[in-house]
């Protein structure tokens, strides 16, 4: 990889997706942005290295993800909900969440949660992206946060004592919320939490250039449909 290369954390929001954008060389976030769409924000930074907040590789017959089992793991009981499964690659095509539950049962044996299919429009826009695997990471802020502190988080982060918390890990990690420059617009839709958790998304993003990171996968791959990685 070249001496010098942006860096993105991503988390999507109702109205669009959060993006803390940073250099590998300096280490810290500049710029905290907002894109409507995807593909906009991927065009102005072609040659950058992108951890989402969003399923990448899905499965076609597996209900579970083995990722996403020992993500849940590696979060403990209080915060496993912060995982969701993603629905099936052929569930994303389905026009109602009706029509998805179905046919999720019927391939699966188990329907697609709520969540899942709330969040069909932000994983098919991940899908749409070309050759997104040799530049975008599947990543989870929680999971970030925990290997920051290097055990349990105290809260939530939606609330205010957990929103501290998290605060106070990326200060200590080296970035400092309130020295970036914010280009948010006046959207009521962005949340603080959505914004904490792009900024430590770039901190996984920084850990996958310099090669420290955690891969959560599964540990022998013997078909093309559990392969789904969550990277720390």
């Amino acid at each position: 990889m070249p001496n010098d290369i942006d860096l993105i954390g991503v988390d999507g929001t109702s109205s669009g997706w959060i993006a803390s954008i940073g250099s590998s060389q300096n280490k810290f976030v500049s710029t905290i942005t907002f894109s409507k769409t995807l593909d906009k924000l991927m065009f102005d930074y072609p040659d950058s290295v992108v951890v989402i907040d969003m399923p990448i590789e899905l499965n076609k017959k597996n209900y579970l993800r083995e990722c996403d089992v020992l993500a849940k793991r590696y979060l403990g009981k209080n915060f496993q909900s912060s995982i969701f499964i993603p629905p099936l690659k052929r569930v994303l095509r389905c026009n109602t969440y009706k029509e998805a539950n179905k046919l999720s049962k019927k391939i699966a044996g188990k329907g697609v949660s709520k969540q899942s299919w709330n969040l069909k429009d932000k994983i098919s826009e991940v899908q749409g992206l070309p050759k997104l695997s040799y530049k975008i990471y599947e990543g989870h802020p929680e999971c970030t946060f925990k290997m920051l502190k290097n055990s349990t988080l105290k809260a939530k982060k939606k609330s205010v004592l957990g929103i501290f918390e998290r605060l106070d890990l990326l200060k200590k990690a080296g970035l400092d919320p309130l020295s970036v420059s914010l280009n948010l617009e006046d959207n009521s839709n962005i949340k603080i939490d959505d914004v904490l958790d792009s900024m430590v998304l770039f901190i996984t993003a920084l850990r996958i250039v310099e090669r420290n990171h955690l891969c959560l996968e599964k540990a022998e791959i013997t078909n093309s449909d559990d392969n789904g990685k969550i990277f720390i």
